[in-house]
């Protein structure tokens, strides 16, 4: 049974409940005060009518006269004929033997339906004793129309009251239809649906407060969505990367054990399995470089810019001669704000991967300068420059622009995606900008160190 079925069914019975008890005490009190205005009425006409007699009757004996049963029926008489026009009955007995009527008159009203009263007159005619008797079958049929109109009501107002209470009950309960229907779609995996409910009452807060955990669901079901896309993403290149230079140290390897392998092959194969295991533990570095960056929380402090750009360039200077560039330092603030080893970490990676994208000849430019109030470290090179698709992509774990280049460099196309971690971890924004066949440039906004949180 559906809840609105049951609110409808609870409502209906103790509205229908609590109306008939209610008619019911009334009518059982009209009843009641009905019959006591009638006994009141009988009985003050019975005491009329007992004075009236003995009046007669005492007149009778001032006259002389004796009081002989037939002037007892012939006073009696008279006063019955009178009453019986309205509907009343008079009985008069002396010492308890019925003396008027005669004869006892069989009345058609039914027995519950007569009022009846008995007295005695007053002294010295204490022996005499006056029934009245009053036709109230009419309160009683006045009694009976009250209910057949009572059940007449219910017959009415049953299936009126059944018909409103459906309507009332199916706008009260539209809300709970509408959160019903939107979790089942929220189940079926569509995490975009809301419930559209205009209210102000108790369903409004909570259509409200639903389309709120609902908003968030979604949003952590696409970033676990995201999440699980990235890893298997990463799981497939991490495959295809293992498993060429894996494939082709399995072959020098077997030439190696080769009998018959000239001294000149030996040498190759020994730099080309050595190349290759550099290659290997460098995407193991930063693959732990990458794990770390998740897991373990940045202290940052102040950073001197100089100090920064001196331990990089001594780092890099001798990578960058060997392939016959120059590394340019330019450095107009002199602190930021942030960890200095993955800040060195970031600025080395961005300049490893602006070395095969350049030129022989060409600078390569590492900049720090103010910009909005943030301090902005730069590295700048004029090598091929990539696509705005290259560009949206750069980032990616194991993506590269130029995969045979970069394969010849040893990258494993994990540098870009280590500095946006870095990035992350310092709550900075990364800005790419690269022009085809003009060169890239990749900048970080960091906290200046004036403009830091303090510390206690």
């Amino acid at each position: 049974m559906r809840f609105w079925h049951k609110i409808l069914l609870a409502v209906l019975v103790l509205f229908i409940a609590a109306l008939d008890v209610s008619v019911i005490m009334v009518m059982k009190k009209s009843w009641q005060l009905n019959m006591d205005s009638e006994t009141k009425r009988a009985a003050s006409e019975q005491l009329l009518i007992t004075n009236n007699i003995y009046e007669n009757l005492d007149s009778i004996r001032t006259r002389g006269l004796t009081l002989t049963p037939a002037l007892l029926v012939s006073v009696a008489k008279s006063y019955g004929e009178h009453y019986r026009k309205q509907g009343i009955g008079l009985e008069l007995r002396e010492d308890g033997q019925l003396i008027y009527p005669i004869q006892a008159v069989k009345s058609t009203v039914q027995e519950e339906h007569i009022m009846t009263l008995a007295m005695p007159l007053p002294a010295p005619y204490q022996h005499l004793e006056l029934t009245y008797k009053r036709d109230i079958s009419g309160l009683y049929a006045q009694q009976q129309e009250l209910n057949r109109f009572f059940v007449m009501i219910n017959w009415i107002v049953g299936p009126l009251l059944v018909l409103l209470l459906y309507l009332l009950i199916r706008h009260l309960t539209k809300p709970l239809k509408l959160l019903s229907e939107t979790t089942k779609t929220i189940a079926e995996g569509n995490y975009s649906n809301r419930v559209e409910l205009n209210s102000r009452d108790e369903f409004g807060e909570l259509a409200f407060n639903f389309n709120r955990m609902a908003a968030v669901v979604e949003q952590r079901m696409t970033e676990l969505a995201g999440m699980a896309e990235d890893k298997q993403r990463m799981v497939d290149n991490l495959a295809h990367e293992l498993r060429t230079p894996l494939t082709s140290m399995q072959g020098f390897a077997e030439l190696l054990t080769s009998a018959n392998i000239g001294q000149e092959d030996q040498i190759k194969a020994g730099h080309y399995i050595l190349s290759e295991t550099v290659r290997l533990k460098n995407l193991a570095f930063k693959l732990l470089d990458l794990s770390v960056l998740r897991h373990q929380p940045l202290v940052q402090a102040e950073v001197d810019v100089a100090a920064l750009f001196r331990a990089v360039a001594q780092t890099e200077q001798q990578k960058v001669a060997e392939h016959g560039l120059l590394l340019q330092m330019d450095s107009s603030i002199p602190a930021v704000w942030g960890d200095a080893d993955l800040l060195a970490s970031f600025l080395v990676n961005l300049i490893e991967n602006a070395i095969p994208a350049s030129r022989p000849g060409s600078i390569i430019r590492l900049l720090a300068f103010e910009q909005n109030g943030k301090g902005v470290l730069e590295v700048q090179d004029s090598g091929g420059g990539m696509t705005e698709e290259q560009s949206k992509r750069a980032f990616e774990p194991f993506y590269r622009a130029d995969p045979a280049r970069s394969r010849t460099y040893g990258n494993a196309g994990l540098g870009l995606s280590l500095c946006r971690q870095i990035a992350e971890a310092h709550e900075a924004r990364v800005e790419l900008h690269s022009v085809l066949g003009q060169g890239t440039s990749i900048r970080i906004f960091l906290q200046l160190h004036n403009n830091c949180p303090s510390t206690l």
